[in-house]
């Protein structure tokens, strides 16, 4: 790409020797410039814009028309009415020979922010462009490119329809002389554009769900990428707004925690301010809504996360769906103007970040050996081995069942604390796991798919030997019994016959 420094002062270089070139290739209209005797240029040549979005539209915005002097065989140019219209409300005595003084004329490349002169002015123009309903010329945009066919001069290029954040871009289509032929030339920009964005996780960026029980507090974390606005933007909005179920209850909003990029901002009731004393966010609760505006101005990195917990309480679901928790961004895609896109509206319903907690339920069915249901049995249940860390207290009901809901996945230890009339207390705790990935011989079965995992226990009743090998194990008991019997009852024999032996 050309670096073409001053045109202007170029153009007029080219009159210098113009007796010699009497080159005279270029079209022209009707309407005369401020000589009175310049015709405005007609000839077209290709704007390009690269680094787009497909679904990018964007339209060219006229700041300089070309004129050509066919007597003196030069070309000139002069601010279109809509420019020289924003000049004027913004007192701006600006000429075209000091626009072209500011840079090269171009804005090809670079960050969203810059502070160079011509991003300033461009940026402002855009600011009035968005508020006098300003004419531009459409492009076409194809994959990663936006291209259109526009007479000579220069061009402001701004999104009409974007979800990225743009910065002013400026493009000129000017003339060289070429032989004995004026040439206008094309031009490429780069496209200036930043995005934003929210990732969500349980206890951890990106991780997408997670298991606890009733009473527990969920952590979770959110990180959002903050766009850099560009030069004079006047609509930096940037909102994270997060949403829970039934079954989940927000912490105050002072156990909340943002960093700005690495660095702890000081929570104050829910305003977050840096060392300087500047607010940078404020959050806010209401009901099962959080939301947290920031003060972008304020933030010193373009990545910001978000900590802050929900208690699950006795609401949640068990199983099924689990326990929805979305969150969506808000942010300004209309720097120069007052549109936002909120990601909430994402038609794709991917712009919501959502994660899922799943808790789920332990049914014991206490029966006797027979399967007829027993009520009154009693068990307590434990997290840990050493039977310390209770979960809760159940007991079975007329029908033999009893149930615990909101668990989370995991292995857990029942123990008997009190059998039905009649029937033996069991002495050993028994070890279960529950939840969707059981694995072992432990391991239950959700057998009505409704988020609860069935656990059998039998008793047997008062003074019956435990039963735990069937009918084979009593034969064998029994036959135990005969042979004792029948030892003792030689040995007798045995001893009484030797005693008549040493008698007679």
């Amino acid at each position: 790409m050309k670096a073409r420094n001053k045109i202007l002062f170029a153009i007029i270089a080219v009159v210098a020797f113009v007796g010699i070139l009497n080159v005279r290739a270029i079209t022209t209209g009707s309407e005369t410039g401020s000589d009175g005797t310049s015709k405005i240029i007609t000839d077209t040549a290709t704007l390009t814009v690269t680094g787009v979005n497909a679904g990018d539209k964007l339209s060219a915005y006229k700041i300089l028309d070309a004129f050509y002097n066919s007597t003196a065989n030069t070309i000139s140019y002069e601010f279109t009415d809509d420019f020289q219209a924003y000049l004027t409300s913004e007192s701006n005595d600006l000429t075209v020979d000091e626009y072209f003084q500011l840079s090269s004329g171009n804005i090809e490349s670079g960050s969203t922010a810059s502070d160079s002169e011509l991003d300033e002015l461009a940026s402002g123009y855009a600011v009035y462009i968005k508020g006098h309903s300003v004419s531009g010329s459409a492009m076409t945009v194809s994959g990663t490119t936006a291209t259109a066919k526009l007479a000579a001069g220069s061009y402001l290029v701004l999104p009409t329809e974007t979800l990225r954040v743009y910065a002013v871009m400026v493009g000129n289509l000017d003339y060289t002389a070429s032989g004995n032929n004026w040439v206008i030339n094309n031009e490429t920009i780069v496209a200036k554009v930043d995005d934003a964005g929210i990732t969500k996780g349980v206890g951890a960026e990106g991780v997408p769900s997670g298991s606890y029980s009733i009473g527990d507090v969920v952590p979770y974390v959110i990180k959002g990428t903050v766009p850099t606005y560009p030069t004079n933007a006047t609509n930096k909005t940037y909102i994270i707004r997060d949403t829970i179920t039934a079954g989940l209850d927000f912490q105050p909003v002072t156990s909340i925690k943002i960093s700005d990029g690495a660095t702890a901002l000081t929570n104050s009731n829910g305003t977050f301010t840096n060392a300087g004393g500047k607010t940078v966010a404020v959050a806010q609760i209401s009901g099962k809504n959080l939301t947290i505006t920031f003060t972008v101005d304020n933030l010193t990195a373009n990545n910001i996360t978000v900590e802050y917990g929900a208690k699950i309480n006795s609401n949640a679901v068990v199983g099924g769906s689990g326990n929805g928790n979305k969150a969506s961004l808000e942010y300004s895609n209309d720097p120069y103007g007052s549109g936002t896109h909120d990601t909430a509206d994402d038609s794709d319903g991917e712009g919501e970040e959502e994660v899922i907690i799943y808790v789920y339920g332990l049914q014991i069915f206490k029966h006797a050996d027979d399967s007829t249901p027993l009520a009154g049995a009693e068990f307590e249940i434990y997290k840990d081995a050493e039977l310390e860390e209770l979960v809760g207290t159940i007991t079975t009901e007329d029908d033999g069942y009893a149930k615990s809901s909101g668990l989370a996945e995991g292995t857990y230890y029942v123990k008997e604390t009190k059998a039905p009339a009649g029937y033996q207390l069991l002495t050993d705790p028994i070890t279960i796991k529950i939840g969707p990935t059981q694995i072992g011989e432990e391991a239950l079965e959700d057998t009505d798919s409704d988020g609860y995992y069935e656990l059998n226990v039998a008793n047997a009743e008062v003074g019956l030997l435990p039963v735990t090998g069937g009918i084979g194990t009593i034969a064998l008991t029994l036959l135990g019994l005969v042979i004792v019997g029948g030892a003792i009852y030689f040995f007798f024999v045995y001893r009484k016959k030797k005693q008549n032996q040493e008698a007679n």
